[in-house]
């Protein structure tokens, strides 16, 4: 068996597609409140990331999140020059971790920001939904990656004491690509 072969089949359990993929983010989803948003600059290659807060309902992902943003901001203007944007999402309590790739693309619809809109929002647009710079940033999923201990720490302990007495490599949980094309 080749070197990556074998990488692939230690790092990931599951490889899910289409609606196994969708349910599987609809599961984690409501575990995270924000993702770290990574754009990409056309020149020089540079990554910049950010928190943003998840809006809407995570419950029904069907592969499309939505992001408020100001449309004078950096990350603005750095979909305008590449919209692939990854995003990752973390939750050391849960021991769930979550990466989305996917296309990014700015949205200014009224109707969908009245829908997501929560006062929360107000801390960062004062003016609510009447603030000339709000818009929305919509990122539909085209793929990503897992990481889950359903047991959390107790699971990880218990995989950590295994693999010191066994000498093998421990296993903490499931791990797996995503798929939604």
């Amino acid at each position: 068996m080749g070197k990556t072969s074998e990488i692939q089949r230690i790092e990931k359990d599951e490889h899910l597609s289409g609606d196994e993929a969708i349910a599987k983010v609809r599961k984690l989803l409501p575990s995270f409140t924000a993702a770290l948003f990574v754009t990409g600059v056309a020149s020089g290659g540079e990554l910049h990331s950010r928190p943003l807060a998840l809006q809407g309902d995570p419950s029904v992902f069907g592969g499309t999140l939505w992001f408020f943003a100001d449309d004078r901001s950096p990350k603005v203007y750095e979909l305008a020059v590449n919209t692939k944007v990854a995003l990752f999402f973390q939750n050391d309590e849960a021991t769930h971790y979550l990466q989305l790739d996917g296309t990014a693309s700015l949205a200014r619809d009224k109707s969908k920001m009245r829908e997501l809109y929560t006062p929360i929002v107000k801390t960062w647009f004062p003016d609510g939904l009447d603030d000339p710079h709000l818009t929305l940033i919509r990122f539909d999923a085209t793929g990503g990656a897992f990481w889950e201990s359903p047991g959390g720490a107790w699971q990880v302990a218990a995989a950590f004491a295994t693999s010191l007495v066994t000498g093998k490599p421990g296993k903490s949980g499931q791990s797996g690509t995503l798929s939604f094309q």
